[in-house]
């Protein structure tokens, strides 16, 4: 085989190590949980989205008060974990 074919398929190998690393985030954390990069945080209903890096789809959840303080940031990836509500709508339970 030759050094560029090689490089080549190491490139690929590589390439969908991480692809699969990341498409197995959600799944690897266990049942209602879901990791993602906040795409924002509304504090005036008290929702926080995240683009899910499973899916590669938004998700938003519910959070309360205490979860607001502590989002301080609008960037950056979060695990948050979550119940269902009653409303049909995701519920944090936890935000790390």
């Amino acid at each position: 085989m030759t050094v560029k074919k090689t490089i080549s398929l190491s490139g690929l190998a590589l390439a969908a190590l991480l692809a699969s690393s990341a498409t197995l985030a959600c799944s690897a954390m266990g049942p209602k949980t879901h990791v993602g990069n906040i795409t924002k945080i509304d504090r005036e209903h008290h929702t926080l989205t995240i683009m899910d890096v499973e899916s590669q789809q938004p998700i938003t959840f519910s959070v309360d008060n205490k979860q607001l303080l502590s989002l301080n940031s609008s960037a950056g990836q979060v695990i948050v974990r979550y119940r269902d509500g009653d409303n049909g709508m995701l519920v944090a339970t936890s935000i790390q």
